[in-house]
């Protein structure tokens, strides 16, 4: 394959210089805007790099393969040219590789050739680009509206479906359930890659935190697990708050801690902590709440990062709640980046029916995945966050 750069000021410069020096089967493979010239970053040219290239043994196949679709370099100007289908494009990758079944055996025994990849490459950005669907097959376009509609963004969206493009074949990419299967599997695959090691409370854990910004539910979610250890687990449990701001929050974990019959303990600063987890030395497991104060506030960050300082095994789970924006739930992320966060638990999943911003934070920041809660009730609505329920929640294949 014959592979050639352009600098230029417009792809119309671009296609022109690409059907002279390479002609008109040939094949665009990336674009991106540069800047050229000017003096320490100033007075810069706005100039297009075209990366475009030939299969020189493209012609002689061509003979002997009838209503091959149009050069894929014409794709880049919708202007002049009708928008190409996916069926266009997919026989131009079967063409380009010899054939589709001769790339998928390629596939199959791992020695993928460059150019099958850079004509999937191709394609999956084709497809990704076009808002009206004119590109994709039929059976991708409901599942991408669905996908959208979950508030998944766009760039998860795109590395989904470049994984789907490299596993279906041709034939598979035009079966609705084929489709969707494998989307549902290779979300279970990016959720258990991104969560590590992902599942619930372990049983050696001595001392559990619930950090989180206010209104999330980390009172009640850890009076769920407090006692789901105290009445399934025979575990002995013991509770302590350093939530002193709000004087509601304690009173509604005093009432938890005496409907199940287990100690509770208010700690007023970090210095504390050590020799009241001394006082409850009886206790199995200790679950300790923390305020719920502006996470935007470093102070707070940091009282936080002074409370987890325990010489007993612990976890800290970080609580989120799916009503809230995509952008919030990165900046509040963002602002724990120096707490050490070992879990996350998504609260309100009865309170909204998109669940995209699950897929998108869990891949984009690898938290770890452990619960999710449907509802208010104490000790039930909270369950296990695995990956399959995670993808048929996005799905939906389960609660809308």
């Amino acid at each position: 394959m014959r592979v050639k750069k352009y600098i230029v000021d417009s792809m119309s410069d671009a296609l022109q210089q690409i059907r002279t020096d390479l002609g008109k089967d040939a094949i665009i493979l990336n674009t991106k805007p540069i800047k050229t010239g000017g003096f320490l970053g100033m007075f810069c040219k706005k100039k297009i790099e075209v990366i475009a290239a030939i299969d020189p043994n493209e012609s002689k196949e061509k003979e002997t393969v009838k209503n091959i679709p149009q050069s894929p370099a014409s794709f880049v100007a919708p202007s002049t040219q009708p928008a190409p289908t996916f069926s266009n494009v997919l026989q131009t990758v079967a063409l380009q590789t010899g054939s589709a079944q001769r790339a998928e055996e390629e596939v199959q025994s791992g020695s993928v050739s460059k150019e099958l990849e850079e004509m999937r490459g191709m394609l999956w950005k084709l497809m990704m680009a076009d808002d009206k669907n004119t590109s994709l097959p039929e059976a991708f376009i409901p599942l991408r509206k669905r996908l959208q509609s979950q508030g998944m963004e766009e760039d998860v969206l795109a590395s989904l479906f470049e994984r789907m493009l490299k596993e279906l074949s041709p034939e598979e990419m035009q079966d609705d359930e084929k489709v969707r299967q494998k989307a549902k599997e290779i979300i279970v695959t990016m959720l258990r890659e991104a969560s590590g090691k992902h599942g619930p409370l372990q049983p050696d854990t001595s001392l559990v935190t619930f950090i989180g910004p206010t209104g999330v539910g980390k009172t009640t979610t850890l009076a769920k697990l407090a006692a789901e250890s105290t009445l399934a687990r025979q575990k002995k449990v013991g509770m302590i708050t350093s939530d002193t701001y709000r004087i509601a929050a304690v009173e509604q974990l005093k009432t938890y801690a005496n409907i199940l019959n287990v100690p509770l303990k208010i700690v007023y600063s970090a210095e504390e902590l050590v020799p009241t987890l001394e006082r409850l030395t009886g206790c199995d497991m200790i679950f300790m709440d923390t305020a719920g104060r502006n996470y935007r506030n470093k102070e707070y960050v940091e009282e936080i990062n002074r409370l987890l300082r325990s010489p007993l095994p612990n976890e800290t789970f970080l609580v989120l709640s799916l009503t809230a924006k995509q952008e919030d739930l990165e900046a509040i992320i963002e602002s724990f980046k120096g707490v050490r966060i070992d879990k996350v638990i998504f609260t309100k999943t009865d309170e909204t029916s998109t669940y995209g911003s699950i897929f998108n934070l869990i891949i984009k920041y690898k938290l770890a995945l452990s619960y999710i809660t449907t509802g208010q009730n104490v000790p039930d609505d909270i369950e296990p966050a695995n990956p399959e329920t995670v993808a048929e929640l996005i799905l939906g294949e389960i609660r809308e």
